[in-house]
């Protein structure tokens, strides 16, 4: 390497950006040194330092998602191999403009019609796209929380479900798959209402409708109040409806 080059290299490795200083080092001792525009050797430095951080991170949220089917491809939301789609709001939807208007995204369709895997895909895409994402199955969810909520000291409680409200893309599998007493619903409702209001969004996969909410959530009548409270704030935004061909 020329010795004029050394500070450039140390300052380089210095910064931490120890691929972008093998790659100076590379092209400085090339034949085609002295043919590089600035712009053009900039590039060439920086670049793989940029891919590799973008890769990097990407392999970090995703890790800290939960997501489990880490192989789910957005390329695969579309109609065919069985399935359809409404392609165009799924254009719109992989272009996460919605998380921006703090709208949130609901995934409908009949037991084994692809709502996991396309909420799975929509996860991993929100990843590489540098969204701090959380996968979570309802189920799950609201059994932590309840029992978080009956301990003595309820801070675990609290944290959590602070912690639950701030995650950027909370996508939230089979909603409404299980029935819950009022315990669980004002659980659910307060987790709800908190993202609504600091305006982050919900992506949910669910084999009913809204208009069926009401029964499949819960039977108890003192209920009523926070289930419309629930299906107003969570279908503000997108959805999708998946069938079978």
């Amino acid at each position: 390497m020329k010795s004029e080059t050394n500070d450039i290299y140390e300052m380089l490795d210095t910064l931490s950006l120890p691929v972008a200083a093998q790659r100076f080092a590379e092209l400085s001792k090339s034949p085609e040194f002295g043919s590089y525009t600035a712009l053009q050797f900039i590039r060439e430095v920086l670049e793989p330092q940029y891919i590799e951080t973008l890769n990097n991170r990407f392999e970090t949220n995703l890790r800290l998602s939960s997501l489990i089917n880490k192989g789910a491809l957005a390329e695969n939301l579309k109609t065919g191999n069985g399935r359809i789609y409404n392609d165009a709001t799924v254009d719109q939807i992989l272009k996460f403009h919605f998380a921006e208007s703090r709208q949130n995204v609901g995934i409908y369709g009949v037991t084994g019609a692809g709502k996991s895997y396309f909420l799975s895909a929509c996860c991993v895409e929100a990843c590489r796209r540098n969204y701090r994402c959380k996968f979570v199955d309802y189920s799950d969810l609201l059994d932590e929380l309840i029992v978080l909520n009956r301990q003595e000291d309820l801070n675990k409680y609290r944290k959590r479900i602070r912690y639950y409200a701030r995650i950027q893309l909370l996508f939230i599998d089979d909603f409404a798959i299980s029935r819950y007493s009022e315990e669980g619903i004002k659980i659910l409702y307060h987790l709800i209402k908190l993202r609504d209001d600091l305006g982050t969004s919900t992506l949910f996969s669910c084999q009913y409708s809204p208009d069926e909410w009401g029964n499949q959530l819960s039977d108890e009548k003192e209920c009523y109040g926070k289930l419309d409270g629930i299906r107003r704030r969570l279908t503000t935004g997108f959805t999708v409806l998946i069938e079978k061909a």
